[in-house]
């Protein structure tokens, strides 16, 4: 996460009437129908082998994007980061709605975020949330791209973007810290007032979370 607050049958006497001319077609045509046969079985076949090179490709996808992921972290660790050959790898699995497309788009994110590059870091989490808005990634891209823009100045898009993760992703745990900065932001712009509302609907919506309990203490103090 980013640092910021990150699916004919014929009639039996009709039937009986075709036995002999069947028959005698299948044996004047014989080489042919075997032919028929087994194109039918190559195509059975092939959708077969189609679906495991599918499953196989799929398989092999995600165990790229846990690759990557795992990069990420050695990358972050280093001393002296070089963000290059990751950044390339996962520009090249953003291709689809799969989870490894999504992913990567999410790491690409905060890549760029490390590097301070707030505006890439913001289309990268942007781009997470259009993959695939149905995916737990989604949120939590959109609270990203608000720290995106409230880290680049922007707080009015910050604030929309808190806002749309809260009220669109209601049931997503990322909710009560989506409000919360919500009212962060009203306090360090100044208004207090605002502010205050803010933090005491955290505390009513969400008593139990970190964020509802830290509210209400600003709630009360403000």
């Amino acid at each position: 996460m980013a640092k910021k607050n990150l699916q004919v049958e014929e009639k039996e006497t009709f039937e009986s009437k075709m036995i002999g001319s069947v028959s005698g077609f299948a044996s004047k045509y014989r080489l042919v129908i075997i032919i028929v046969v087994a194109l039918v079985v190559v195509g059975i076949l092939g959708s077969v082998i189609g679906v495991t090179v599918s499953k196989n490709a799929k398989e092999k996808a995600i165990l790229k994007v846990a690759s990557l992921e795992k990069q990420y972290i050695e990358v972050l660790a280093s001393e002296t980061p070089d963000w290059t050959e990751l950044t390339s790898s996962l520009n090249a699995m953003v291709k689809g709605s799969s989870y490894p497309s999504v992913k990567s788009a999410y790491l690409l994110g905060l890549v760029y975020f490390e590097q301070k590059d707030y505006a890439a870091a913001k289309d990268a989490f942007l781009k997470t949330r259009d993959l695939n808005k149905n995916i737990y990634l989604a949120p939590l891209a959109l609270v990203n791209a608000a720290a995106c823009a409230e880290e680049s100045g922007d707080t009015t898009t910050a604030l929309a973007y808190y806002k749309e993760a809260r009220e669109t992703y209601p049931e997503s745990g990322i909710a009560a810290k989506a409000l919360f900065n919500e009212g962060r932001i009203y306090m360090q712009t100044g208004d207090t007032q605002l502010a205050k509302t803010t933090f005491a609907q955290v505390a009513e919506y969400y008593p139990t979370s970190e964020y509802g309990k830290l509210a209400k203490n600003l709630s009360n103090v403000l």
